[in-house]
């Protein structure tokens, strides 16, 4: 028995609605831009789960003396770091001293030069002097010189299978709750990490092939960390602009002019820092949905997209991968793209389990063309 006035204080527990949002809030909707990026760029089905292919680099056209007393005007056989370089007929250049000098025979890392042929006098050659190949003179009427073709590198990775599960009871799907149907919900939050399973593979794995079950292989596939083996740059600490900028100078090297930088948030904010006033937002529906910040730089355009996945862990909170839009290739199994598999549960289980499946992985084509910066702490 109430004896005053009915008030929510005095209501019967559980008459009172409760007034809950028809949604609920995802805290990392946007949280594999590599994965989501390459699926809509660069994508192609194999029919096997190992998938190679083949990089050619340009013939080196720089090397160095190794000699440790250097050499004088009068020597005409130099030693050098990597004969294979040269042939007879190159003109060679010594960077330091501007002497020119004619290569007329190469024997493993011996060369036989005329020196100071050009107008540059010949004069005293240093150990580890650089030289540079700056073109070739053949006599009239000679033969063909010595034939140097660039070698290919074969590069092999494996496609990964991703797998997750999740599910749900009868009696769950069928209870009536707020934010909607808890099935529905999971299918959304579970493709999420889905997702990020494969983009932090996509980041920092390592290709591999199990073979300890003969039946049943076990694979991984290499992500940009491991290909990445070339272009890299160690702030050590605070990073400063210069350190940024020679990063994007060697960054865009190779490749073209326009690359995708993708920074942890602590880079991100140096960026932020550092282009203040010059950084422009790219519209959406030219970014595959991706939010984008664009920069143009004196190398090129850096187009930057914050990534959260590096920041899961200490180390990688101060990395920054600068990718060329045509260097990573979304490669999955024939009919294994990412799928959702419905009622996977036992045949006698009171509910429903489904799965995303995915058997997929990444390849990296010329790994010149991309760029790591790493050990970032602070910037200044």
């Amino acid at each position: 028995m109430i004896t005053k006035i009915r008030s929510t204080g005095n209501t019967v527990a559980g008459r009172v609605v409760v007034n809950v949002a028809k949604k609920i809030d995802v805290l990392e909707p946007d949280s594999a831009p590599l994965t989501q990026l390459t699926k809509k760029m660069m994508k192609t089905s194999v029919d096997s789960a190992e998938f190679k292919w083949m990089d050619e680099e340009a013939l080196t056209k720089s090397d160095a003396i190794n000699y440790s007393t250097g050499y004088t005007a009068g020597n005409t056989s130099i030693v050098v770091d990597t004969g294979t370089r040269f042939r007879a007929g190159d003109v060679v250049k010594d960077i330091a001293s501007g002497e020119q000098m004619l290569v007329t025979a190469v024997s493993t890392n011996t060369l036989t030069v005329r020196r100071g042929w050009g107008t540059t006098a010949a004069g005293n050659l240093t150990d580890n002097a650089v030289l540079l190949i700056v073109g070739n003179a053949n006599a009239e009427g000679a033969t063909k010189r010595g034939i140097k073709i660039q070698d290919q590198t074969m590069r092999t990775s494996y496609t990964q299978i991703y797998r997750t599960p999740f599910g749900i009871t009868r009696t769950a799907d069928k209870t009536r709750m707020y934010g909607g149907g808890d099935l529905k919900h999971q299918r959304m939050t579970q493709l999420i990490e889905h997702q990020k399973d494969m983009e932090r593979s996509f980041w920092f794995g390592e290709p591999k092939e199990d073979t300890t079950n003969d039946d049943h292989y076990r694979r991984a596939t290499g992500g940009a960390d491991y290909w990445f083996s070339t272009n890299g740059k160690d702030a050590s600490g605070a990073l400063t602009q210069l350190e940024l900028n020679e990063f994007f100078r060697v960054g865009f090297r190779y490749g073209g002019r326009s690359k995708w930088l993708f920074s942890a948030p602590l880079i991100t904010d140096a960026i932020s820092y550092y282009a203040v006033g010059k950084l422009q937002v790219a519209p959406k529906d030219k970014t595959f949905g991706i939010a984008v910040s664009q920069w143009l730089t004196p190398f090129g355009m850096v187009n930057i997209v914050n990534s959260n996945i590096f920041t899961e862990v200490t180390t990688y909170a101060g990395y920054a991968y600068l990718v060329d839009p045509a260097q990573p290739e979304y490669v999955y199994l024939v009919d294994s793209d990412t799928k959702l598999k419905t009622h996977i549960e036992a045949n006698d289980a009171d509910g429903q389990e489904d799965e995303y499946l995915t058997e997929a992985g990444l390849r990296f084509w010329n790994e010149k063309k991309g760029s790591v910066l790493y050990g970032v702490t602070s910037y200044s």
